[in-house]
């Protein structure tokens, strides 16, 4: 479970424990214990109506998206809901240090609670459930991406050990948007696939572009001399492209844009998938002003740079220096060094040059 790979004392099979024999609370317990989670949730429920969607607003340009109708999907499924109560109990946890670990903890639990619920339904995703499962999907991807130190005290593991694990639990299920696509664009989620506002608009610079350019050739050059499958690389950078314009929602539709064969990859820790995630991190940094992902994309490329480096400057490994480039370029735009701003201002010069 999410408690115990971050090490956190897990209530949640206590919870289902309360349960079962009639005869082994008394009524009052019963009771006592049921008011307390039901306050709890009512807690959490305006915590996230009144605070926690304003960090997701600026993901789409209706306003509304996160606080209404979010909710209201929640109300039809309970996978949705445990995972509003998750978040919400985890941003408390950000805000409120003194109480961080009472919040983790139920944060956790609800997080447990959604990922059990939400497994059958991944299985039979319909018209009627898309849009709460593609919800569920970014919920569920903000969660595991809060970096560590955004909660003082408590022993979480990194976003890459926590996205690798999510990555898992996934397993088996297609991609959403090729399931979903022709539903969500034909519902509140056109601004995913075209709509877009000055308000929520992604922002990249020029060395992004030139940096995807350069990743698709190393991708050509990589695939030409290994097994892997280049489409599957191909379609992962194409959609990153995609979602480098457009409506900043688009950053955390990206996984689910990349399909499952790419996600199989990356949990096997292929190296072009790997880097390719580099890149996304670097989207994801752009998102610093929201709660939840305050340095998280600074995080990730540490943690993704550390792993491709072992490969990149290995003698042997036949990545060559474009890959110790790419490396350097994106700790550069992160902030955590390994490059400086001439090295970005070259990525900008080379692709115009050779373009």
């Amino acid at each position: 479970t999410g408690c115990t790979s971050r090490g956190i004392d897990c209530q949640f099979s206590r919870r289902l424990a309360l349960a079962p024999a009639a005869n082994s609370n008394t009524p009052t317990q019963s009771t006592e214990q049921h008011l307390s989670t039901r306050r709890l949730e009512l807690e959490l429920l305006h915590y996230y109506s009144t605070r926690t969607y304003q960090g997701f607003a600026l993901l789409s340009p209706d306003q509304g998206f996160w606080q209404v109708f979010a909710v209201e999907q929640a109300l039809k499924f309970d996978f949705l809901m445990k995972e509003i109560f998750a978040l919400a109990a985890l941003h408390k946890a950000t805000e409120t240090p003194e109480s961080a670990l009472k919040y983790v903890n139920h944060a956790l639990e609800y997080q447990n609670e959604a990922l059990a619920l939400s497994h059958p339904i991944l299985q039979n995703i319909n018209q009627e459930n898309s849009g709460a499962v593609f919800i569920f999907s970014i919920m569920t991807m903000i969660f595991e991406i809060v970096p560590p130190e955004s909660v003082p005290g408590v022993n979480f593991k990194s976003p890459l050990e926590n996205i690798l694990a999510l990555f898992e639990f996934q397993k088996g299920t297609a991609s959403l948007v090729d399931i979903c696509r022709n539903w969500l664009e034909s519902s509140q989620f056109r601004w995913i696939f075209g709509f877009k506002s000055p308000n929520n608009t992604v922002t990249v610079n020029d060395n992004f572009h030139a940096a995807l350019t350069r990743l698709e050739e190393l991708n050509n050059d990589y695939t030409t001399a290994s097994t892997s499958d280049f489409a599957i690389f191909s379609n992962a950078i194409g959609s990153l492209s995609f979602c480098s314009v457009g409506s900043k929602g688009r950053i955390l539709a990206w996984l689910a844009m990349a399909g499952q064969e790419f996600l199989a990859e990356l949990k096997d820790g292929e190296p072009m998938a790997l880097l390719i995630l580099l890149h996304w991190a670097v989207l994801l940094e752009t998102l610093g002003e929201l709660w939840w992902a305050k340095n998280a994309g600074k995080r990730l490329v540490e943690d993704v740079a550390v792993l491709l480096e072992k490969v990149a400057y290995s003698p042997s490994s036949g990545c060559g220096p474009k890959w110790e480039d790419a490396i350097g370029w994106a700790r550069w735009e992160a902030g955590i060094g390994g490059g400086g701003e001439g090295e970005g201002a070259m990525v900008v010069e080379a692709v115009e040059v050779g373009g």
